[in-house]
Formats: structure tokens, sequence, C-alpha cells
């Protein structure tokens, strides 16, 4: 990833005008700077701001957490989210409140906020889907587009001319005019802000990227490559649920590909989809941000016409491939010319529409889908090769086969036309002769990205379902089949990841252990199915504690493993302890009688002496024997541990 100039961000640092958070959310990121911080006193400075308060309990109790019960209090809200995804929030919303409009007038601050919050959210269950336990993508979908917010808000008129020159024009087209003009783009000024505020490296990677993730250059199934391949399907997600009808059936086959890429088939992703916009309309009345009505994805889906439109001699067979009717549209500001070419053209077949101008002729081609144009060089508002150019820069335009139509045919004006993206010319006055022999080469073109068109999309059909198969033996290779939760290989896989996190960014990193006590007694008393049943509600349990960025797992038996990322021991020991409670206030069915399940909990902390991630294992083993020898039903931290 290059990095933005650091003199020249300096110099916009200087200016005072970059996006930051104030006010109570700037009390509570310095706040939450110091070693000794404590839950209660995070809390206590949230609720001297209701919306904030608000804003916080409804994401401990989103769908994403699956809470056993609704969470009331802000200090239960923190404690639920983690301290480290607390500041990421904050930081999110008060950026969003301090920032919904601004001076440049040809960025829309609302539609801009709304898909802001929909990439967010779908970045959020995407993550959730793919497990892979970051807690600050919520966030990191919130504040993917904050690089062009903030040249928004710093140069307000020069970026409005540049928006306007970029309108309609790929990503990369963008950034090489904001380079021109800023000596910096969206992209790098995103991942400086976000270094600055403190964001892990892979994360501000994913955001620099997830335009065009292939720059990456992500090792395909590795960590940085589903979260990068995320954030771009919920940013195409999110363009779609601000789009207008008409511009909706365009953007929906993308999402297709982008979720094969991440092994979701369609069905999933139109399931995911449809959630996802649910949590953008309830969170668009929480935050003030406008949303809109959608249809159901299923049916977004069944109003799409087949990818190729095949007329019905053809489909009998009876139409020689040289002679495949076309979509024609003819664009020329002489009716003369115009009238002439749609009746020619019709009488061998084709389909034919006609528009007065360039300008016109981009209207048609959205509107109608033809697979040839014929233009007119000279033409008023947008001329020929405007017009050419204009279509090349759209997906759509770029498969069109293009002949215009000239007076001249001097070399710099053939090179200029095809430099702009012209496949072929004619002469006028032409003959009909000349004119059909380059209608066939077109035809043939046309034909020929159709067969590949279809090709492209079995092989996206089969990637779609080897992708669903792939991700079925790996969910079975790694999950305890009877409680559903994953198993052990899963689990220490998952603790040596973190623990090499943990080592390399010096963030701190949790373990406990979880035993349900006297189980023996349950088999002996009541049967090894109730023993089951047991062992099921104590997954249950566990996953509906569960925060967002702790990976719970059965290791063995009666015994459960929590790591918890990003958290202190003191912190650990305070959600081990709200886990036990939890336990303590459950029964479960044993025939005529309720049983009652207590655990014992070990925590333990990663300590850089720890040779190996074993160690921290068998420190939280350690507690939790002495929490057996103390009685059971405890939680005991490794700081009071005797080893055996």
């Amino acid at each position: 990833m290059e990095a933005i100039n650091q003199s020249r961000f300096k110099e916009l640092k200087a200016t005072g005008q970059l996006p930051s958070p104030k006010g109570v959310a700037l009390a509570l990121l310095n706040l939450m700077q110091q070693e000794d911080v404590t839950i209660q006193s995070i809390a206590h400075v949230v609720q001297t701001d209701p919306a904030l308060s608000g804003r916080l309990i409804k994401f401990a109790n989103s769908l994403h957490f699956n809470t056993r019960r609704p969470i009331a209090s802000v200090s239960e809200a923190v404690m639920m989210i983690g301290l480290p995804m607390v500041r990421q929030l904050v930081l999110g919303f008060s950026v969003l409140s301090d920032h919904r409009n601004g001076k440049c007038n040809a960025f829309n601050y609302q539609q801009f906020w709304s898909c802001s919050l929909a990439t967010a959210i779908a970045n959020q269950a995407l993550s959730a889907q793919a497990k892979t336990s970051s807690e600050e993508t919520f966030t990191c979908g919130l504040l993917s587009g904050i690089g062009r917010l903030t040249l928004a808000t710093l140069f307000p008129d020069k970026y409005a001319t540049v928006l306007s020159t970029a309108a309609g024009a790929p990503p990369d087209e963008l950034n090489r005019l904001e380079q021109e003009q800023f000596d910096t783009d969206h992209n790098e000024l995103a991942a400086a802000l976000l270094k600055e505020w403190g964001f892990p490296l892979i994360l501000i990677e994913t955001i620099y990227h997830h335009e065009n993730p292939e720059k990456g250059d992500f090792q395909a199934g590795s960590r940085a490559y589903t979260l990068v391949h995320s954030l771009s399907l919920s940013r195409s997600l999110a363009n779609l649920c601000i789009a207008d009808e008409g511009s909706r059936r365009a953007l929906l086959p993308g999402l297709y590909v982008l979720g094969a890429r991440l092994g979701i088939d369609a069905e999933a992703l139109m399931t995911l989809s449809d959630h996802v916009v649910s949590e953008w309309q309830q969170w668009g009345k929480i935050l003030d941000v406008p949303t809109q009505e959608l249809p159901s994805f299923a049916e977004m889906a069944a109003s799409l016409p087949p990818l190729v439109e095949v007329a019905g001699s053809e489909a009998s067979g009876k139409t020689d491939q040289a002679e495949l009717p076309l979509r024609i549209l003819i664009v020329d500001d002489d009716k003369a010319v115009s009238n002439y070419l749609q009746k020619l053209l019709a009488s061998h077949g084709h389909t034919v529409f006609s528009a007065a101008d360039g300008q016109e002729g981009l209207e048609k081609v959205i509107e109608y889908n033809p697979q040839l144009v014929i233009s007119d060089w000279v033409m008023p508002n947008m001329d020929g090769i405007a017009f050419c150019k204009s279509l090349r820069t759209t997906r759509g335009g770029r498969e069109l086969y293009f002949i215009i139509l000239t007076a001249l045919a001097d070399e710099d004006r053939l090179v200029e036309a095809f430099e702009a993206g012209v496949d072929d010319y004619l002469v006028k006055p032409f003959s009909v002769k000349v004119l059909m022999a380059r209608l066939r080469a077109g035809q043939r073109l046309t034909q020929l990205k159709e067969e590949i068109s279809r090709e492209r999309e079995e092989v996206r059909r089969i990637a779609s379902e080897l992708a669903v198969t792939n991700r079925r033996l790996q969910r079975l290779a790694l999950t305890d089949p009877l409680t559903l939760l994953p198993n052990r290989r899963y689990g220490m896989d998952s603790l040596e990841q973190e623990w090499e996190a943990a080592k390399n960014s010096a963030r701190p990193l949790t373990c406990m252990l979880i035993d349900l006590d006297r189980f023996k007694q349950i088999n002996d008393t009541y049967g090894h199915d109730t023993g089951d049943v047991a062992l099921k509600q104590a997954a249950k349990i566990l996953k509906n504690a569960a925060r967002t960025q702790d990976i719970v797992s059965r290791i063995g038996g009666e015994e459960f493993m929590v790591i918890c990322p990003d958290t202190q021991l003191k912190e650990g020991a305070q959600y081990a302890e709200l886990i036990r409670r939890t336990f303590e206030d459950s029964l479960i069915n044993a025939g005529a009688d309720r049983v009652k399940i207590n655990v014992s909990i070990g925590v333990a902390q990663y300590n850089p002496t720890m040779p190996h991630f074993s160690a921290l294992i068998k420190a939280a083993d350690d507690a939790l024997y002495q929490a057996k020898l103390n009685g059971r039903n405890k939680v005991v931290a490794c700081t009071s541990v005797t080893s055996r």
C-alpha cells in the first residue's frame, strides 16, 4: 500500500479542518487511552450523551450479538461490545454527527452517509458470516469513504469541479483527477486518517484497496483477502440500496459475482441483503440518516431479463449466425439519414431505435440496451466522439460495437476516432453494400461476445456451487456435531492466530476455559441424553453471551474455551463472571425434574514471556483447577493460581 506523502498530510492536518471527534466523543477517546480505565468510567461519560447511549445500546442488542436477553444499560452495552469496538463506534458516530452537511455543492452529504451506513451494516454482517472476528468491521464500513468527505470539506469548490468532471467514470479516473488537483486522493487520505486514529494496519489496507481489491494482491483465502472483498461487496450492496429503481437492474448481477468470490451463493446473498436493508432502515431512524423502501432481493432478481435476449427465429434454429438480429441505436441529428437507416435496418430483421444527439443517445443506451451503435460524428450538444468516449467509461458501453459516420476520411480524423473507442467507420455518402458488410463484422463480434458471456455465466454458476460445497465441507471439518460450536481444531487454530496477532501488535489477549461442574453426576443420574441436552444448553448460553470479537469452541467433553481478543485480564474476569451468573440462573429439562448447571471458569492473559500459545492454555487450565478446588461455581484469574 502506497502511503500518502507525510508532509502533504501534515499540511492538510495543519488547516484544522480534517474530520475529527469533538465533545463527548473526544473526551471518551482520551479517557480510553488511560491504562486504568474501567467500564464504569466509560459508561458514566457515555451517559452524558443520550443519543450516543441509545446508539451503543442498539448496537449491543443488534442481531450480530444474538443476546439471550435485551441489553438495557450503558455499562452492560459497553461490556458486551468491548472497549476497542466502543472506541471505534464513538469515533464513527461522532464524525457522522459533525459532518452531515457541507459547502461542496456537488457532494451529496445525505446520500454519502446513507451509503456509508449501509456499507457498515453489510460489512458487519459479512464479517459475522465469514467468521473473520474483526470487531471494527462496522466502523470500517462506516468510514470507508472518509477520504471523499475530507476532500469535500477541505476544498469544497475545487472538489465540486473534480466530481462533475469524473461523473460516471470509474474510481481510477476519480483518483487520477484528485491526484492532479490535490496531490493526493481519497483512498490515501482515508488511510492516513485511520492510521492517525489508531486503526489496525489490516483494516487500513482493506479500506485503501476496497474499490479495486485485485490491486491489493492479497492471497486468496487469507483474512486480508476476505476483509477487502467483503468491504468491496458491502459497498456494491450499499450503492444498490441508495440507487433508483432503474439503476438497480444494472447493479444486481455484479453482486452475485462478488459474492461468489467469498463463497456466498445467490440464495444466501439475497437473504443476507434483505437483512442488511432491514437493519439499514432501522439504523437510519436512529442516526437520522435517509433510507428508502426496497423490494426483496428475490423480487428484484425475478424482474431481471435473461442474460442474453434471443430472437424467436434464432431460438428455432432457422437464423444463420451471420444474420443474427441486433438491437441497433441510430444517433444522428439529420432526420432524413436517421429515418433511412431505420427503415433499411428494420427491413433486415433488426430492432432499431434512434436519438438526435449524443446526450439523448446515452439515455437511449440505458433504456434499450442496444448491441450496436451507428452514430454521426458532427452533432449539436454532444458529438459522436464525445458520445463514444462517454460510453466507453461505463460497463455496458464498453461492450457495444460502435460505427461512426464521417464526411471526411483523412488519417488524423480516423486516428482520433479509433483512439476514442470507435470500432469501425463509414464515409458519407455510403453504399448499402458497404454498410451491410460493416454490419456483418459487428454481428460476428457481438455474437462472439455473447457466447463468451454465456460461458462466463456458466463458470460463475459452477463456481458458486463449488463455493457452497467447499464451505459446507470446511464447516463440517471444524464444527462439533453435538453443540454445533467450532471444535477443538478450530479453537486451537484460532488461538494460535490471535496469539501471533497479540505478539506482533502488542494488543491484549485473554483466554478462558469453562468446565461444567459435576457433569458426570448429571450423566449418571439422568442418563447421557440429558447430558447431551446440558452440553447443547451450555453451548447456547456461551454463543448468546459472546461478543462480536470472541471465539467460542468446545474443546472436549464438558469443557469449552472462549478466546477474547483485545481484552485485558480484569475485563475478561468481569466477562467470565457475567457468564457464570448466566449459567447459575439457567435450568435444563431432565424428565420431570429441572436441573441447574453451574460452571467453573479459569481466566488467563497473554504475557510476552510465554514461549508458546499452549502456555496461555496452561495458565487458564491452572486457574480452572483452582476454581474447582475452591468449591466450584467460581471464576479464578491466573494471578491467583497455584500451579498443580
